[in-house]
């Protein structure tokens, strides 16, 4: 039986397909966005987060520390991230929850035991199960045996992914997914891996195999000022897209929902900024003048 890391199952969830589903959030990612709100997902192994506003200085993280990673001083709980083997020990005792562990080995029937709580939900809503990451396909034949035990369960399913993955694995979840929610960065090569660490070659050619596969695709795109929204990348948008006949775009805003999650990393947080309502506005119209209707999500 196959296992992976997951580090997420967010269940009763209604945004990531129709009706209710359960997301399953699969750790790791081959990309390094500039903007990522999730940067517990980024790395294929388990880590320690600590929310220090949480820590009430009880000092339980200290007993259980194997490494000396965690000490006291005047009452506030510390922790030494080069000392850290992120063993998760102290996360089991923290009685306020200021130290959690993201991502944990599971195997393929551990995670459909939880999704079989829903099964009912997903027959009344029409809804059913979305993989999600980081970027699930990364999670190799984890990730396939998950597909394809929630298709023999008769769930409708679907993939939230970045489209950075192995065509070959690629096309072996085309024939079994039901929707792709797929993420589209910048049309511009040099420019997507100044982004993300990569180039898009892969991505758009495994974009290309969705949009001729017959499966419902829903185009989605991180919409970051100044680093993707220039006339000159909603104009290759527009292009590429349109001779598939394509002319909607699902566009994500940039926010700041993550700061608590990078600081609970000891990552700096990303030099990013936030649309206003009026500049998002004037975006959209853009891509409006080039035929692209907008759909925030």
């Amino acid at each position: 039986m196959s296992q992976g890391t997951v580090y997420n199952i967010q269940r009763m969830s209604t945004k990531d397909g129709p009706g209710i589903r359960t997301t399953v959030f699969l750790k790791g990612c081959p990309l390094h966005c500039l903007w990522c709100s999730n940067p517990e997902s980024q790395l294929f192994t388990p880590q320690l987060l600590f929310f220090r506003n949480l820590c009430t200085g009880c000092g339980a993280c200290v007993r259980a520390c194997r490494s000396g990673a965690s000490s006291m001083e005047e009452g506030v709980s510390r922790l030494d991230r080069e000392q850290c083997r992120d063993c998760g020990a102290c996360a089991l005792v923290c009685p306020t929850r200021a130290r959690e562990m993201s991502g944990r080995l599971m195997s393929v029937e551990e995670v459909m035991a939880v999704l079989r709580k829903d099964a009912l939900f997903y027959e009344n809503s029409g809804g059913g199960v979305t993989f999600g990451g980081g970027e699930p396909t990364s999670g190799g034949q984890f990730f396939l045996d998950l597909v394809e035990a929630s298709v023999l369960e008769g769930w409708h399913v679907a993939v939230d992914t970045c489209g950075f993955c192995p065509e070959e694995r690629f096309h072996k979840v085309l024939k079994m997914a039901d929707l792709f929610l797929f993420d589209i960065k910048h049309m511009d090569p040099e420019q997507h891996k100044a982004l993300t660490g990569q180039d898009n070659a892969l991505i758009l050619r495994n974009m290309r195999a969705a949009l001729l596969s017959g499966r419902e695709v829903h185009i989605r795109m991180p919409l970051m000022p100044g680093l993707n929204d220039s006339e000159e990348n909603i104009t290759a948008m527009a292009d590429f897209f349109g001779t598939f006949g394509r002319h909607e775009i699902e566009i994500m805003p940039c926010h700041a929902f993550g700061r608590n999650k990078y600081a609970a990393l000891s990552l700096p947080f990303p030099a990013v900024e936030q649309y206003t309502p009026e500049a998002l506005q004037r975006v959209r119209e853009r891509f409006a003048r080039h035929g692209l209707s907008t759909v925030i999500v």
